[in-house]
């Protein structure tokens, strides 16, 4: 019966262990690629798409509410005069403003909402970390997650428009947060969008008393 040369045993098992090593450290090699340098660019154009989408939805609830409601300036400031014809005091209407802004706030969360049903596409060659393969090739579909609730604050300026004019701009900030389930990651992130409500130019001296809501 013929033996095994133990030299040649120990040669193999070496060539058998280099192998090993060499696939495990192909594949810690691989790992930290992945995560500092296709991660970033895949959270990038990643936010980047998700953005736009968030800042389409919540431009056209915004829209639709200002034309169904016909929102005027008169509808939310009130300007009150002296009896000499004086500015006094500019006020916005608490009432009709706070109503807006539950209205705005509940339709944007309820379209945010629906973004869980909605997914992105990110091209392959995106993850391969490769810039000239930066979003091309076949989608990979990442999933949109509603994390947190809307909020929307109330935003008034006064800029000079002429001798006594003055440009009075009431808008408002509408911001949520968005997550995003990445490959192996997932990563929250805010969205703001400033819309403005409506804007007047104010013939007269602006007082110093300026009340909002």
């Amino acid at each position: 019966m013929q033996r095994c040369n133990p030299v040649k045993k120990k040669k193999r098992f070496t060539k058998i262990r280099i192998f090993f090593c060499c696939i495990i450290a192909f594949f810690v090699l691989l790992v930290f690629y992945y995560f500092k340098v296709v991660c970033p660019m895949i959270e990038k154009l990643s936010e980047e798409k998700i953005r736009a989408v968030a800042t389409i939805e919540i431009s056209k609830v915004v829209g639709d509410v200002l034309i169904e409601d016909e929102i005027k300036y008169d509808d939310i400031v009130n300007i009150r005069y002296s009896s000499g014809g004086e500015i006094e005091l500019i006020e916005l209407n608490s009432v009709n403003v706070n109503i807006l802004i539950r209205k705005i706030t509940q339709k944007v969360q309820d379209c945010f909402n629906d973004l869980k049903n909605q997914k992105i596409g990110i091209g392959l060659g995106t993850f391969t970390g490769i810039p000239f393969l930066y979003n091309r090739g076949p989608n990979v579909m990442l999933k949109l997650v509603p994390v947190g609730s809307v909020k929307t604050e109330i935003k008034s300026n006064f800029t000079a428009a002429g001798i006594n004019q003055t440009l009075h701009r009431v808008g408002f900030v509408v911001s949520s947060n968005i997550g995003m389930i990445l490959p192996v990651k997932n990563r929250n992130f805010k969205t703001e969008l400033e819309v403005l409500l409506c804007e007047s130019v104010i013939v007269g001296k602006i007082p110093q008393i300026y009340l909002g809501t």
